[in-house]
């Protein structure tokens, strides 16, 4: 083998480790593609990430406008959309606490479907009828 043969062929497997390194499993690319569609749609409608309150087990958005001042910490104080798994997110409306357990899981479709009426409940309205 010649030297440039040589110098290629070492520069070509350098590449590949390379690659191999930064390569991710099929389920964690469906994972990253799941939040990223959930994220996308969300956050172009005014939601927020909230590094506080994600961790390497889930992940979570708040929407500004459902903000309340509580002073019941167990009380949520937003309404925010967490996830798990990108395939069932969850919703918990503002004003609930730990006696409610309240925590709706939704499919994305169905998410994005009830969105509008997620967004529109304030604490004090009649309970949406995602609720229901």
């Amino acid at each position: 083998m010649s030297r440039a043969s040589a110098a290629k062929k070492a520069r070509r497997k350098r590449r590949q480790v390379a690659r191999n390194g930064r390569w991710l499993p099929d389920e964690v690319h469906a994972d990253v593609e799941g939040v990223a569609l959930i994220a996308n749609e969300i956050i172009a409608r005014g939601w927020e990430f909230d590094r506080e309150f994600s961790n390497e087990n889930f992940i979570t958005w708040f929407y500004p406008p459902s903000g309340v001042e509580v002073d019941d910490e167990s009380t949520e104080p937003v309404t925010r959309i967490w996830l798990s798994d990108p395939e069932e997110p969850h919703v918990i409306l503002v004003g609930s606490g730990e006696a409610d357990g309240v925590d709706y899981q939704f499919t994305v479709e169905e998410l994005f479907a009830r969105l509008d009426e997620i967004e529109a409940y304030r604490i004090g309205d009649p309970m949406p009828e995602v609720a229901l």
